[in-house]
C-alpha cells in the first residue's frame, strides 16, 4: 500500500520530532509519504479571505486526489480507532488530506470518498496532522496484532 497525507500548513520545528517519529513507525508498515502544500498563493489567498483561501486549498490539493481519499474537517464521520483501522484494510493508495486555517469549500468536501473528523474540536494544523499520524500507526497496530494498542 502507498499511503500519503498532504497537508497545508508552513513547517513547525516544535513537532517535528513526533512528525519523524511516527512516519519512522509507518513506514515499517506501508510506503508512507508526508508532503506539505504550503505555497506563496495560499499565503496571499488567507490574506485575502475566507472564499480566496478556501479556493487556494482545493487548487493546491486537487492535483493529489488519486485511490481512497479521505479529507479531515471537524463535521466528519467519527471512527474509534479499531472502526478507524479498518479503513486502512485492502487499499492500494489511500490519501488522506488536511486543510489550512479557514478549512474546506463546502463542495470540495463533497469530492472525497469520506470526510473524517478526528475531533469536533478545531486543532492547529500540526497537532491534527500528529494525531492523524498516530492513529495511523495505531491502526497498523491494531490490524497487525501490534502490542502498541490496549484494548
Amino acid at each position: 500500500m502507498k499511503l500519503f497525507v498532504y497537508s497545508i500548513q508552513k513547517n513547525s520545528p516544535e513537532f517535528k520530532p513526533l512528525n519523524e517519529k511516527f512516519t519512522k513507525l509507518l513506514l515499517n508498515f506501508t510506503n508512507f509519504y508526508d508532503l506539505c502544500l504550503f505555497n506563496k498563493q495560499i499565503n496571499l489567498a488567507q490574506k485575502q479571505g475566507k472564499k480566496a483561501a478556501q479556493k487556494a486549498y482545493s487548487e493546491a490539493l486537487k492535483p493529489y486526489k488519486k485511490g481512497f481519499c479521505v479529507i479531515l474537517d471537524e463535521g466528519g464521520k467519527e471512527f474509534t480507532s479499531s472502526e478507524f483501522a479498518t479503513l486502512l484494510k485492502d487499499k492500494n493508495e489511500l490519501c488522506f488530506f488536511i486543510g489550512g486555517a479557514y478549512g474546506f469549500e463546502k463542495s470540495f468536501l463533497s469530492e472525497f470518498d469520506l470526510v473524517l473528523s478526528l475531533s469536533r474540536l478545531s486543532l492547529a494544523h500540526h497537532l491534527a496532522k500528529i494525531l492523524l499520524l498516530e492513529q495511523l500507526y495505531r491502526g497498523f497496530c491494531i490490524l497487525n496484532n501490534h502490542p502498541y494498542h490496549k484494548d
